[in-house]
C-alpha cells in the first residue's frame, strides 16, 4: 500500500514529522496491514513483488498512473536519479511513475530489452525470502538482531490501547528513553532523552498520532550516529550523520555561521528532492538546545566549538554528512555484512551508534538502531565532508549480476 500512497492520500503539515508533510492515516492503515502479512501470511518476497507488479498495471490500464522517460529537475527523490543517471550510463533506459499528484516513487528498468519495475531503486526482491518484508519494523529487527547477539537497545513494541502498560514498562527500563513509532522513517514523531514519566506519557502520545504501534526503549546517549549501507552483501558505505550545527572560529557569532553555513549553495529548502544537504531549520528547538549550551545567537564560539541548533539526525532540518567508510573498523564491517545476511536482502542501510567507529563494535558500546529496506543513498554520493563513493555504481553491479 505504501508505494501508492500518493495516489490515494493528501500530505499535511505536522510538527513532529519536522519541515515535511506527512501523512498520518496512510500509517494507520499501512503498519496492521502489514503486520498480519508479515507474522500470519508470511509471503514470500517473490509474490508480493509481483503482486505490486500486477496492481502496477491495473493501475496504469486504469488510468490512475502513467509512465514517462522525462521529469523535471527535483521532480523525484535524489536517490533514484543517483542511480538512473549511473544506469544510462551503462545503456539502459528507464521510465517514471507518474499520478495526478506528482511522481510516484516506482519506475521501469530496461535492460537487454527486458523490463523490470522497481520501487525506488532496485532490490532484486524476488532473490528473498519473506523476511526482507520485516526489515522496516524495527519490534522484528530488534528482536531478530538480539536472538544473533548482534547489538540493539533493550525496549519492545505497543500498540496505542497499551499506553498505560508502555509507560509501566519505560519506567522499568530506566531513563534515558526513546519513543519511536514502530515503523516509519526521518524521525517523524520521535522523542529521544526522555528523561522522567511526564515526558514519556507525552512522548508516547506522540508516536500515537503516527502509527498505532510504537516501540519504547533505551536511548544511548554520547553516541554518534552511522548510516552504513550495504550492497550485495559486500560493498559498504559509511557516513557520519550529525545534527544541524554550526562550529566556531572564534570571530563569528552564532547567527553569523549560521547565515554562512545556510549560505552554502549545496543546501537547499525543505521539499526540494534535487539536493542533499538542507539549509538548518530555526524552530523552537533551537532556541533550547542554545540555552542548554549557555550560548545566545551573538554568542562568538572558539575555534572548532560545535553548537548544536537541533536534536534529532533529520537532513531536512540541516544536518550535516561526513564521509567515515574507509575508516570503519573490520569488525563492524564484518558486522554489518552479517546483518545484511541474516535478513537476506541485497540492499540495506544500518542504522548504528557507537562512540567511535574506528574501534570494533565488540570493544565500545555500541548498538543498530534500525534497518532500512529503501536506503537514502544519496548521501553518499554528495557528503558534506569527504569524498563521495559511488553507491549507485554498485547498485548497478549488483544488477548486473541478477537482473537476467
Amino acid at each position: 500500500m505504501g508505494r501508492f500512497q500518493n495516489l490515494f492520500f493528501k500530505t499535511r503539515e505536522c510538527n513532529d514529522c519536522g519541515p515535511l508533510p506527512e501523512n498520518h492515516w496512510h500509517n494507520f492503515l499501512d503498519d496492521p496491514v502489514n503486520l498480519v502479512l508479515r507474522r500470519y501470511i508470511k509471503l514470500p518476497s517473490s509474490v508480493t513483488h509481483f503482486c505490486e507488479k500486477y496492481i502496477t498495471n491495473i493501475f496504469e490500464r486504469l488510468g490512475l498512473i502513467s509512465f514517462v522517460r522525462d521529469f523535471e529537475p527535483g521532480a523525484i527523490s535524489l536517490r533514484t536519479t543517483v542511480f538512473t543517471d549511473e544506469g544510462k550510463k551503462r545503456g539502459w533506459s528507464f521510465r517514471y511513475a507518474k499520478g495526478p499528484a506528482g511522481y510516484l516513487n516506482d519506475f521501469y528498468m530496461t535492460i537487454g530489452g527486458e523490463k523490470y519495475l522497481c520501487e525506488g531503486l532496485p532490490r532484486a526482491e524476488w532473490l528473498a525470502t519473506h523476511e526482507t518484508e520485516s526489515i522496516d519494523d524495527k519490534a522484528v529487527v530488534k528482536e531478530k538482531l538480539l536472538s544473533l547477539s548482534f547489538p540493539a537497545p533493550c525496549g519492545r513494541a505497543f500498540w496505542f490501547w497499551q499506553k498505560k502498560a508502555a509507560l509501566r514498562y519505560g519506567l522499568g527500563l530506566g531513563f534515558p528513553l526513546v519513543v519511536k513509532p514502530r515503523s516509519g522513517s526521518m524521525s517523524h514523531h520521535v522523542t529521544v532523552n526522555i528523561a522522567d514519566d511526564v515526558s514519556l506519557a507525552r512522548a508516547i502520545d506522540c508516536a500515537c498520532r503516527y502509527s498505532p504501534a510504537f516501540m519504547v526503549e533505551k536511548f544511548l546517549s554520547d553516541m554518534c550516529m552511522f548510516r552504513a549501507t550495504v550492497i550485495d552483501g559486500e560493498n559498504i558505505a559509511c557516513v557520519e550523520r550529525v545534527p544541524a550545527h554550526v562550529t566556531g572560529d572564534g570571530k563569528h557569532s552564532v547567527k553569523e555561521l549560521l547565515e554562512i553555513k545556510n549560505n552554502d549553495p549545496r543546501r537547499g529548502r525543505p521539499r526540494q528532492k534535487d539536493t542533499t544537504l538542507f539549509k538548518i531549520v530555526v524552530n523552537d528547538t533551537t532556541s533550547k538546545l542554545l540555552a542548554q549550551q549557555n550560548y545566545k545567537w551573538d554568542s562568538v564560539p572558539s575555534k572548532g566549538t560545535r553548537v548544536y541548533l537541533q536534536e534529532k539526525v533529520i537532513l531536512d532540518l540541516g544536518a550535516d554528512l561526513f564521509e567515515r567508510t574507509n575508516d570503519v573498523h573490520e569488525e563492524n564491517m564484518k558486522l554489518f555484512r552479517a546483518v545484511a545476511q541474516a535478513f537476506h536482502t541485497k540492499l540495506v542501510g544500518i542504522d548504528f551508534l557507537a562512540e567511535d567507529i574506528t574501534k570494533s563494535w565488540q570493544d565500545q558500546p555500541a548498538a543498530i538502531i534500525e534497518l532500512n529496506s529503501l536506503p537514502y543513498i544519496d548521501m553518499h554520493h554528495f557528503p558534506t565532508e569527504g569524498e563521495p563513493v559511488n553507491v549507485a555504481g554498485f547498485i548497478c553491479d549488483m544488477v548486473e549480476k541478477y537482473y537476467k
